[in-house]
């Protein structure tokens, strides 16, 4: 994704669960609290709280929003 894609998911999905891949591999699935200039606040793995995680947009490949069954 680009930078602006991640951007334009991160802002579409504030308050709700996404799939977040990190450039590490690692994919978790978090709650978007809020989104800056410069990253976003999320929650830890699996909507778990605190809700004060914070990740620069770099840090991050693909967002995808989080499918309900």
């Amino acid at each position: 994704m680009t930078a602006t894609a991640i951007l334009d998911a991160l802002k579409a999905n504030i308050g709700k669960r996404v799939r977040v891949t990190f450039n590490d591999g690692i994919v978790q699935s978090v709650e978007i609290s809020s989104v800056d200039e410069e990253g976003f606040l999320h929650s830890g793995p699996d909507g778990a709280e605190p809700h004060g995680f914070w990740t620069r947009f770099e840090g991050v490949t693909l967002v995808e929003p989080e499918i309900s069954n």
